[in-house]
């Protein structure tokens, strides 16, 4: 199991690092005479209008609900509230880290709230319990994450961003929000799927082709945001990130969840997806409302790291 185990992470995590890479040679080089900025700004409006909507569709259109369908959003809805809740405490409260700003507060918040669930929480859930576990990631993301990122974690982006006043005006959030397309696609695919709508198979298939592109394009706008500097400059507040989103997070998860539910396949799920490192998509949410970019993508590298070192010793206690 250990080996499969290892063998899963190690492809898994190659291709993201090789894309980072890649987005950082971007930054570096603008080949074509086309800078890391422009290209980062173009791909995520493509990520935003195309090919995260066509990933909404798709997941959600073909998911399927079983008794795991309450238990899994609300422990991450309760992990994700109460992490995003010790950031703000942390960040803006505790007088450790002086002037930050609010478009440096909201990204760190939106780092340490939201996790990578789909695409690293499989490669991690699928080699421990096989290819069924894939519905707690899928639970976990479509109920549970993708429901607090377009209302909570945009509302924050759109209060703290560049043209935002620091604080959330509900009328002008709501306007947003219904604007989103990945809103529209999430509420298409389930349209179709509780109602049992016809999926036509070419606008399925398109969605789906869609959604493939959304991971590589968000792990090529990280590199393309990666500032070494930000790395070096920020060592503590870096750290103090990835400890409550990797180490905090899922130990307050775990405090509640295992106790009332027991120890068994979905409990462990459940704390393995609690703590994983910060989600790619708030990088669309933090250029979209001005943000800053270049922190979040530090903690984001950071984050996901880390995971990798603080994995093997949540594995050693959970199993």
């Amino acid at each position: 199991m250990s080996e499969q185990l290892l063998l899963s992470l190690g492809q898994g995590l190659a291709p993201i690092a090789l894309l980072i890479v890649l987005g950082y040679i971007w930054r570096r080089t603008s080949p074509g005479g086309l800078d890391a900025l422009q290209a980062r700004r173009a791909i995520n409006m493509l990520v935003m209008y195309a090919f995260y909507p066509g990933l909404a569709y798709h997941v959600v259109s073909h998911v399927r609900f079983g008794p795991d369908f309450y238990w899994v959003p609300m422990y991450t809805w309760i992990g994700l509230l109460a992490s995003a809740g010790m950031a703000w405490l942390v960040f803006a409260r505790s007088g450790l880290f002086p002037g930050l700003g609010r478009r440096q507060l909201g990204a760190l918040i939106l780092a340490c709230a939201f996790g990578n669930i789909l695409s690293i929480g499989l490669t991690i859930l699928q080699p421990l319990y096989g290819s069924g576990a894939a519905r707690f990631a899928i639970y976990a993301d479509i109920l549970g994450i993708s429901v607090l990122f377009w209302s909570l974690g945009a509302g924050l982006a759109s209060a703290w961003g560049d043209k935002g006043d620091g604080h959330f005006h509900p009328m002008v959030f709501f306007r947003t929000f219904v604007r989103l397309p990945p809103v529209w696609a999430f509420c298409a695919g389930f349209a179709v799927n509780l109602l049992e709508l016809p999926n036509p198979v070419a606008i399925d298939r398109t969605a789906e082709l869609l959604g493939q592109a959304t991971i590589p394009a968000m792990l090529l706008t990280i590199g393309m945001s990666l500032s070494p500097a930000a790395l070096r400059r920020r060592p503590s507040l870096l750290a103090t990130a990835a400890a409550l989103k990797l180490l905090l997070m899922p130990t307050l998860v775990a405090a509640l969840c295992l106790p009332i539910l027991g120890h068994n396949e979905m409990t462990v799920s459940i704390v393995l997806l609690a703590g994983m490192p910060s989600m790619m998509a708030t990088i669309m949410l933090s250029e979209r409302f001005g943000l800053d970019t270049e922190l979040l993508a530090s903690v984001m590298v950071a984050t996901t790291l880390l995971y990798f070192a603080v994995l093997p010793l949540t594995l050693w206690i959970l199993l």
